[in-house]
């Protein structure tokens, strides 16, 4: 697992206090992590055309946009980390588990599969302190990402995050269509290479490529900032509108010649590879 600092947020910046305050203690502060889909300077609507994507500038029309993170800690200026004491809701947190759904649609619209509700933060508490950035992991840790989805509660219920041939879930969900792919093109992350492999149902012990990746964004106040997944910045080294192998778009298979550029732009070492030091696709920002 690797840690990725945008080299634009190399440093930490001025501290930011969020929790302090004229009477603040060492008790627990709530605090809300606020994450922001965007496509370039856009803000992300589901099922609206966004031009210029990608290096054919296509049309890309989203549908899905979704994704999981966990172990998510706030970071002072020493380096030093506090995690995240996460709120069950059982709806979208669970432990230290949240699904973030930024797809607003269901019957009738653009984005039928998605439903009406949407999450874009993670909610918990803090020791009251100083923070200067956050971290977090893309994906689900190991035991939660290959368990048995069909009894799952809360964001591991989830259906549109599974992948039922692999007995895991997908840490990032993106579908799109696209100018040369209007049958669908999509971007899913998550484990491969995953043993045993008997059938579908058989729940694995151990994956090749686990493809988590630890995210770190310097200069990160949770009471001013947001963090923006861009998909603009997802896609802007990858042609949407050709298929070199396999589905359109990348399925985390080392064989999935798009895979590369999607993977470099998230922040992950695809196939061997060396990792990026930048994750293009995280940003810090402001709401």
């Amino acid at each position: 697992m690797r840690s990725f600092v945008p080299a634009a947020l190399a440093a930490l910046g001025a501290a930011c206090s969020s929790t302090d305050g004229p009477t603040a203690n060492n008790g627990p502060q709530p605090v809300n992590i606020r994450f922001a889909a965007r496509v370039g300077t856009a803000t992300f609507v589901c099922g609206q055309n966004f031009t210029g994507m990608g290096t054919s500038s296509s049309v890309a029309t989203p549908t899905e946009f979704m994704m999981y993170v966990h172990d998510v800690r706030l970071l002072k200026a020493d380096g030093t980390e506090t995690p995240v004491t996460l709120t069950v809701d059982n709806k979208w947190q669970v432990d230290n588990v949240a699904l973030l759904d930024f797809t607003a649609g269901g019957t009738g619209t653009a984005c039928p599969s998605a439903s009406a509700d949407v999450n874009t933060q993670v909610v918990g508490t803090v020791p009251a302190g100083t923070y200067t950035g956050v971290r977090f992991v893309l994906g689900l840790p190991f035991a939660k990402n290959h368990s048995d989805q069909s009894t799952a509660t809360g964001p591991l219920a989830s259906s549109r995050m599974f992948w039922s041939w692999n007995a895991g879930y997908m840490a990032l969900r993106v579908d799109m269509n696209t100018t040369g792919k209007p049958g669908g093109w999509f971007m899913h992350l998550g484990s491969t290479g995953c043993t045993p492999s008997t059938n579908a149902t058989t729940v694995p012990t151990s994956c090749a490529q686990p493809n988590r990746g630890t995210i770190t964004l310097p200069g990160f106040n949770p009471a001013t900032n947001v963090i923006v997944a861009d998909l603009k910045e997802l896609t802007a080294t990858t042609n949407l509108d050709v298929d070199l192998g396999g589905m359109p778009g990348c399925m985390s298979g080392t064989t999935d010649p798009e895979c590369a550029t999607l993977f470099n732009a998230v922040g992950l070492a695809f196939n061997g590879g060396a990792a990026p030091t930048t994750s293009a696709f995280f940003r810090v920002g402001t709401p």
